[in-house]
């Protein structure tokens, strides 16, 4: 059995993993941190997929259950998501798609610490 490496706590911009491949092209791909700084739908998608792993649905399922959004600016946040490695798409009848959670675990991770670092210290643990 080969030992399991723990790697020491790292702030999030600094986390090549939060950081998209360069896209080819002219426009420059928005680093993860700064498009969940920036866009709340995005952050609203990543904060309910962490609460619910394994969920999966469609752009127009995840505007109206998950985040009660306008599904043209899920459609959006979820295109920028699946750029930056978040979500995964699978093509499952027609032309339909389904949106889920990324398998990367280190991505996971990282996201965790992210949304961690967010919280206000002292503000209801309890949650």
């Amino acid at each position: 059995m080969q030992a399991v490496r723990t790697l020491a706590p790292f702030v999030l911009p600094q986390h090549a993993a939060l950081t998209p491949a360069p896209e080819s092209g002219h426009r420059r791909a928005t680093p993860l941190r700064d498009l969940l700084a920036s866009d709340p739908v995005c952050r609203e998608i990543v904060q309910y997929l962490m609460r619910n792993n394994e969920a999966a649905d469609t752009a127009c399922g995840i505007a109206e259950w998950w985040i009660r959004r306008d599904v043209a600016s899920t459609q959006e946040a979820l295109m920028k998501l699946q750029t930056c490695g978040v979500v995964q798409s699978y093509l499952v009848q027609d032309n339909t798609c389904v949106y889920a959670y990324t398998k990367r675990a280190v991505l996971r991770q990282s996201l965790a610490r992210h949304f961690q670092d967010m919280v206000v210290p002292g503000f209801a643990k309890e949650f």
